[in-house]
């Protein structure tokens, strides 16, 4: 296995919190590339099995997590996740999920993994869901490609608005700053909505590219529902800081 984690400034905090996440997960989640999109980021060769690389940041996240397969060849399973993991997620409780995934037959039950959201808007007659791309967990080289060819997608259509009715507005509501306990979890600067819109729109691309291929396979059960909880409780702490 390996493991991708995206960064936009690996702190000395980050890298102890990434190696103890690491850990918790096994030495399965060894090799690591940290994929640091900050300008000023420190590379280095592989220490202890982490590589750190200078990431483009070219579409945050996304371009990452590219990046991050990239440096990885051809290895499989791959866990990618952002930093996100270290403010508001449940740290202990995802390293035991995906080791509980990566536990699980791969034979009929495929699909890449993650964590799942069901948004109030219909896309083709269909409600929107998707996964939050803050962690995948691609188990196979079917998982692998897939994900490959919808994370291209999403790049390659990065800076275009998808026209599908509503979504417009949905995003507005979204992301408006009025909304204490919904939506985003801070204030956005003008800089910051662009941004968030567009990744935004790639999240969503690549889910939906995901579902067409039957490769969407969002997680669920009660250890789930548990860490979702813990996550909802931190976003709130999160949001309420920052208002």
């Amino acid at each position: 296995m390996a493991s991708v984690l995206v960064a936009y400034g690996y702190t000395p905090a980050k890298a102890k919190k990434w190696r103890q996440w690491l850990d918790r997960v096994g030495q399965m989640a060894y090799p690591s590339v940290v994929v640091d999109n900050a300008p000023d980021a420190a590379m280095s060769d592989d220490q202890d099995g982490i590589r750190i690389l200078q990431g483009s940041n070219a579409q945050f996240e996304f371009s990452g997590y590219r990046e991050g397969i990239q440096a990885l060849s051809a290895q499989n399973p791959v866990v990618l996740v952002n930093d996100s993991l270290f403010s508001h997620h449940a740290t202990k409780a995802w390293a035991q999920l995906v080791r509980n995934v990566l536990a699980e037959p791969l034979h009929g039950n495929p699909g890449v993994v993650g964590d799942p959201r069901i948004e109030p808007i219909r896309i083709d007659g269909q409600p929107l869901r998707h996964l939050a791309s803050w962690m995948f967990v691609l188990r196979s080289d079917g998982d692998r490609a897939q994900f490959t060819s919808a994370l291209d997608h999403a790049i390659t259509h990065f800076d275009q608005a998808p026209t599908w009715p509503g979504y417009a507005e949905f995003l507005a509501h979204y992301y408006a700053p009025s909304r204490r306990w919904g939506g985003y979890t801070q204030a956005l600067s003008p800089e910051d909505l662009e941004r968030k819109m567009s990744c935004s729109w790639a999240e969503h691309r690549l889910s939906l590219h995901l579902q067409q291929q039957g490769q969407l396979r969002p997680l669920g059960g009660l250890s789930y529902q548990a860490a979702h909880l813990i996550d909802r409780a931190l976003s709130a702490i999160k949001r309420l800081k920052s208002k």
